[in-house]
């Protein structure tokens, strides 16, 4: 059986109209064609009502998607945020105004 980017993707819990399928699937298709040395295979695929080509892979050659996944920078794993710092109020509480009940006679 042959299975696409898209469906691919949707294993993966992405959207099969994911707004980065495209650019995946080129990055998939590169790796491909460096591990095997030829064009991958293509398949038909009803894609907003009208059938197109799209680039198919048979489950043998899946590690080439999971390579894909591994290398395109939407989809590898996020780096590590760095925790914010504790900081002090610099700002002591005589700059802050706070609003009180009594009549405002001038604008501080």
């Amino acid at each position: 059986m042959k299975t696409t980017v898209a469906e691919y993707l949707v294993t993966r819990g992405l959207p099969a109209d994911w707004r980065y399928a495209s650019p995946f699937g080129r990055i998939a298709a590169e790796t491909y064609r460096s591990v095997y040395r030829r064009e991958p295979r293509k398949a038909f695929r009803l894609i907003n009502g009208r059938f197109r080509r799209v680039m198919a892979y048979r489950a043998s050659e899946r590690h080439v998607l999971d390579t894909a996944y591994e290398i395109y920078p939407r989809t590898a794993t996020p780096d590590a945020v760095p925790t914010p710092r504790h900081t002090v109020a610099r700002i002591s509480g005589a700059m802050r105004w706070t609003p009180s009940s009594a009549p405002l006679t001038r604008h501080p």
